[in-house]
């Protein structure tokens, strides 16, 4: 068994594939920040994401009910009490449309307030989306087990090796945005952290180029053209090769994250005993005023600059992992290149 199918059985092989992951390219970035600001999980590692694709192009959030809903029932107000009024005064009752008539410039003029007031901050809300944005939340793009070929069922239920290879890197990313390491000062900056929602979606839509390609392919098979589809199909596998070889290297990358996170422990708990041993000396200082402490307390902490240099070489390690998983794509197209240009 190759060895991503082994991580795939290990790591998800019992579980219903639920994901939804979004292309970054698809959709800007004012869209994916409003989409942030909603709580909406549609990164790579979210746990799952939320199935709300009507709702995600509509602003149904508190300043846009305020605002829309007030200004509308201050509208219809004014409006309900301008029609009696106009007919008082077609009627010849003076008196009764001068009286709608005031009521209706009440309204209008606390409906014109209530929208002063609420509209900047509707329209300064993070959570809005513009007009504009509304109409591309539409082209946005997600990978899921449907796109992949993935059909649930016992009898009529289907999978293939595209989907369980994303499967596997979904599940991946939900473990590395889980590590200490991921979010801790030390990777913050550094160049070893991997755009994860990008390298997660490309090799989504990677796959799915590979799902669809290969069931044309398998289309156009009959008695002339079996030999020809045989060849594109062993094309294809090396193709799915890989991508299969970026998902083990994702593995890989989250194993030196958890090394990582061991040595991160170690060195906050060697910060602390320092912290601690301090204290102690400080109060036997002020106590018994024991000359030897010192020294002994000093051989019994853990080395803190020992473990400093431990994780300096493991951010080295994450480096070269980081660069054989994330420059994926630049030396594909330079693969591409050199084929281009021999096939010339």
């Amino acid at each position: 068994m190759s060895e991503w199918k082994s991580l795939w059985k290990r790591e998800c092989g019992k579980t219903a594939p639920i994901y939804r992951v979004l292309v970054p390219e698809s959709v800007n970035e004012d869209i994916m920040r409003a989409w942030t600001a909603r709580g909406y999980r549609y990164t790579a590692g979210a746990p799952s994401a939320i199935m709300l694709t009507g709702g995600m192009s509509r602003n149904l959030f508190r300043s846009s009910v305020v605002f829309k809903g007030g200004t509308a029932a201050g509208t219809a107000v004014t409006a309900g009490f301008a029609a009696p009024g106009g007919l008082a005064l077609l009627s010849g009752f003076g008196e009764a449309a001068m009286t709608f008539g005031g009521m209706g410039a009440v309204t209008a003029l606390g409906t014109g307030i209530f929208a002063a007031v609420t509209g900047p901050r509707y329209l300064r809300d993070p959570k809005r989306l513009s007009r504009k944005n509304r109409s591309k939340v539409a082209g946005a793009r997600w990978i899921t087990p449907a796109s992949l070929g993935w059909v649930p069922g016992r009898r009529e239920g289907r999978d293939t090796d595209e989907q369980r290879l994303f499967h596997l890197a979904v599940t991946i990313a939900r473990k590395i945005v889980r590590t200490r390491a991921w979010t801790h000062p030390v990777l913050r900056d550094h160049v070893s952290r991997v755009d994860l929602d990008h390298a997660v979606a490309s090799i989504g839509v990677r796959l799915e180029e590979l799902v669809n390609l290969r069931e044309e392919i398998e289309g156009i098979r009959d008695a002339g053209t079996a030999k020809s589809v045989e060849t594109y199909l062993s094309k294809l596998a090396v193709a799915f090769s890989s991508m299969a070889h970026r998902v083990e290297s994702m593995h890989e990358y989250y194993e030196r994250l958890t090394e990582l996170d061991q040595q991160l422990v170690l060195l906050a708990n060697s910060e602390r005993s320092r912290e601690l041993g301090d204290r102690v000396l400080d109060v036997l200082s002020r106590t018994a005023a024991d000359d030897s402490a010192d020294w002994q307390f000093r051989e019994l902490r853990i080395d803190a600059e020992s473990q400093s240099s431990v994780i300096s070489g493991l951010l080295d390690e994450l480096d070269q992992t980081a660069d054989d998983f994330d420059d994926f794509d630049t030396r594909l197209a330079e693969a591409r290149r050199s084929v281009d240009e021999l096939e010339a």
